[in-house]
């Protein structure tokens, strides 16, 4: 699939290489980026999954370049223009014509405690889930186009239902603003039918998919 965001499983990407040091800021203007993540607040569209998809629109020479939370930036300042609450003038002066927030900032503190809170994506199901453990499955494929977090290498390929996980909101839903709630299940595939002829006969690999990613095979 020609997705640029979409790397998992590609050929010619090389060895992954692990940074020794877990920190999880480089330099300070990372961390403010985070920051500015946790603290901005955006209209109910700026869901969690229409960000991932602004971000899945970045440009290739751009997504394989820009570093990780610059390009968190770009997507914020595409996300602010689209929804009417800042021009690319405004950004790009850093300043706005508009009447300023005089709400006290967030600090520091403030940061880490938005950022532990979770939510949960369970929903009540209408029906009974359509496969259940043990049943083969192959996974559907997806054109390039609107969010969907079946990944590429994982398109059209055959599994096993390893466990069903309940019923959670399906993110390809989400990223239109619509709350759409689906069976979930861990399927298990083997790393020989994903990678054939690179030595992973014996490898399993297990994915979370929604129901509508499925059908029997």
């Amino acid at each position: 699939m020609a997705r640029v965001h979409d790397m998992g499983g590609l050929p010619g990407q090389g060895r992954i290489v692990m940074d020794p040091d877990d920190h999880p800021f480089h330099a300070d203007w990372e961390a403010r980026m985070w920051g500015i993540n946790e603290a901005l607040e955006g209209p109910a569209s700026w869901s969690l999954d229409w960000w991932r998809y602004v971000r899945e629109l970045i440009q290739a020479d751009d997504y394989l370049t820009r570093p990780y939370f610059d390009q968190w930036m770009q997507v914020y300042a595409a996300m602010m223009v689209d929804s009417g609450l800042a021009t690319p003038a405004e950004i790009a002066r850093g300043t706005g014509g508009r009447k300023p927030d005089l709400r006290k900032p967030m600090g520091p503190g403030d940061v880490a405690k938005v950022s532990a809170i979770t939510r949960d994506f369970r929903r009540p199901a209408d029906q009974k889930p359509a496969f259940t453990s043990g049943n083969k499955v192959r996974t559907k494929t997806f054109p390039e186009g609107f969010h969907t977090r079946l990944p590429g290498y994982l398109m059209n390929r055959t599994g096993i239902i390893h466990a069903h996980r309940g019923n959670h909101l399906l993110p390809d839903e989400g990223a239109k603003g619509r709350h759409v709630a689906q069976h979930l299940y861990t399927v298990t595939f083997s790393g020989a039918d994903l990678w054939p002829g690179e030595g992973r006969d014996k490898d399993r690999f297990n994915a979370d998919l929604w129901e509508s990613y499925l059908e029997r095979a």
